[in-house]
């Protein structure tokens, strides 16, 4: 992991040895999943939520995606996680600002 953890999230299970940073300083976007042909489903990379269009119980619908992750097995993260770690891992979110420079790029 990137950061030494202390204090509030010292003994998290969900930052119990698996995440390498690759999220760290990145932007996302609060959005509605999609299923998008044979992908009906995405995890949180912290707590494994299921994020999900399907009428199913307890997944959620919404989550932040990282428009800039550089591995695409790795971009949702579930609005708990993100609102708990945003700070530590200096999350940030796309603004209407970033989303129009994107579209004219």
């Amino acid at each position: 992991m990137s950061k030494e953890l202390n204090g509030k999230f010292k003994d998290d299970w969900r930052l119990s040895g698996w995440y390498e940073g690759e999220l760290d300083g990145k932007t996302f976007e609060y959005k509605k999943f999609v299923t998008e042909g044979t992908n009906d489903h995405e995890h949180c990379v912290f707590c494994f939520q299921k994020i999900t269009d399907l009428d199913m119980p307890d997944v959620d619908k919404y989550g932040y995606y990282a428009t800039d992750a550089d591995s695409v097995s790795c971009r949702w993260v579930c609005k708990q996680c993100f609102n708990d770690f945003a700070e530590l891992f200096g999350f940030c979110v796309a603004t209407d600002e970033d989303r129009k420079g994107e579209n004219n790029a």
